[in-house]
């Protein structure tokens, strides 16, 4: 392999290293996982291992959330749900040691998707409102 094919080839290496780090900087508009969402909640079940823990009552709610959201952009609804509405199904009783009760885990959790996904909407039509060349 002669010098020239040598330079190339480590100048190919290194522009593949180099690309993933400028593209860290991109925006995305990516929601961020239900797990992500509800980290703050802890983790062990309530009444004594038998109900839901807030954590995971707080994932459905996001899950629950982005499901009536996608009902709405795709015309099956005219509005989006209340969280309340969204968590009806849950117990409203909170265990000894947990802050919250299930029901409050999940209802805080699909507000929170819905605020993650108007905000992702309003960064998208600010995005596009740019891209958009200014008329006279």
């Amino acid at each position: 392999m002669g010098i020239k094919s040598k330079s190339a080839a480590v100048a190919a290496a290194l522009s593949m290293i180099a690309t993933p780090a400028f593209a860290q900087d991109a925006p995305t508009d990516q929601q961020k996982a239900p797990g992500q969402i509800c980290k703050s909640f802890e983790k062990k079940k309530t009444n004594g291992g038998k109900g839901k823990s807030p954590f995971a009552a707080c994932v459905v709610g996001v899950k629950s959330a982005r499901t009536d959201l996608e009902k709405v952009a795709e015309g099956e609804k005219t509005k989006k749900s209340n969280p309340t509405t969204l968590c009806k199904g849950m117990a409203k009783k909170k265990g000894e040691m947990d802050e919250k009760s299930p029901f409050a885990a999940c209802v805080s959790g699909a507000a929170k998707a819905q605020r993650e996904a108007k905000k992702l909407e309003r960064e998208a039509k600010k995005a596009e409102k740019a891209e958009q060349p200014e008329q006279s």
